[in-house]
């Protein structure tokens, strides 16, 4: 053989495989040794049943036809990066029982450790050329063997076609997904010194209230505020509060009485709030006003009281007074829910 460097059966293998193809039972190739041939390239020998030197025998990482011929055997072994400290000169494909099934040789190869400062995965491939394809199983152990990244790149073609897509993209090259694609907020990360902040750059609408370490959040228009005259204030908890400073007109008068030489009337007034409670009221507080500190003369004779559980959207308030038809600025609080 002119070759230099080449692979040949055994004629142990030769024999196992010729039996193989007789009973129909396959056989079984499951490891492969390497060896540095005691410091020299060895000639492959059909009588050998062992390598001349044998550093390393592990599984089989992968057992293919070649796709271009397919009377072609493809056997890989991958060297992890923490094995090595030797030459590689040798190669043996041994079957499940340990019978040198195949021999080559290959060009002095050094396989180093990352203990001595340098380290690479190595992968170690044998071709071997049989006539009858179904007298060898095809089937490796995945529990013990390592992936090459050829191997990989075809199991997930294999797998994940180029043709799927995640949300409407292709799958060809990278993708980015944006928030949408995995239903989170869109926010943007912001470093402020070691210190990331994270804003939210649109809108978010939620149908139900998020919660934090087990409370609900509140936003701004849960504090929902009219700073007016009359006003109101709606709180996180529900609660609501209305004020307002207001002149009255009676809509009816009811219950005059004499008492002594002055006769006082009881006068009617409703007052409109800024917004319907949802429930009821819980307490009110109404005052007559007067028009400054030095001149009280409104109120003097004048008493003021208001019907608590009325309408939820007015407050029923009765002023007695010497007057008829009094007319009264009053200030108001009413608080409910």
């Amino acid at each position: 053989m002119s070759q230099t460097y080449y692979t040949i059966l055994t004629k142990l293998g030769a024999e196992l495989l010729a039996n193989a193809t007789a009973l129909g039972i396959p056989l079984k190739l499951t490891q492969m040794a390497v060896g540095d041939g005691n410091g020299a390239v060895p000639k492959p020998i059909a009588n050998q049943t062992s390598l001349i030197h044998e550093v390393r025998r592990a599984a089989i990482n992968s057992l293919s036809v070649d796709n271009n011929n397919h009377n072609q055997i493809i056997a890989e072994q991958v060297i992890p990066e923490n094995e090595g400290g030797w030459f590689i000169h040798e190669i043996g494909l041994f079957d499940d029982k340990g019978n040198l099934i195949a021999v080559g040789n290959c060009p002095p190869t050094y396989k180093p450790q990352l203990t001595e400062g340098s380290g690479r995965t190595q992968i170690i491939r044998m071709i071997i050329i049989i006539d009858n394809i179904d007298s060898v199983e095809l089937k490796i152990d995945p529990s013990v063997v390592l992936a090459t990244r050829e191997y990989v790149d075809d199991s997930i073609e294999l797998l994940v076609p180029a043709s799927r897509k995640i949300n409407n993209k292709k799958l060809e090259n990278d993708i980015i997904l944006s928030a949408d694609d995995i239903n989170a907020l869109p926010a943007s990360k912001k470093m402020s010194g070691d210190i990331p902040t994270y804003e939210v750059n649109d809108r978010t609408n939620f149908k139900k209230r998020p919660n934090y370490n087990g409370s609900e959040l509140i936003s701004k228009s849960d504090f929902n505020v009219i700073a007016w005259n009359p006003g109101f204030e709606i709180m996180p908890s529900g609660l609501i509060r209305q004020w307002g400073a207001v002149q009255l007109y009676p809509i009816r008068e009811f219950n005059s009485e004499q008492i002594g030489d002055t006769k006082f009337y009881t006068n009617y007034y409703e007052i409109l709030l800024p917004i319907a409670f949802p429930h009821n009221s819980d307490a009110v507080n109404v005052t007559l006003a007067c028009t400054t500190y030095n001149n009280q003369s409104s109120m003097c004779g004048n008493s003021v009281s208001a019907n608590l559980h009325g309408s939820p959207s007015k407050l029923t308030i009765a002023v007695t007074s010497p007057h008829l038809g009094f007319n009264p600025v009053v200030h108001f609080e009413i608080i409910g829910h």
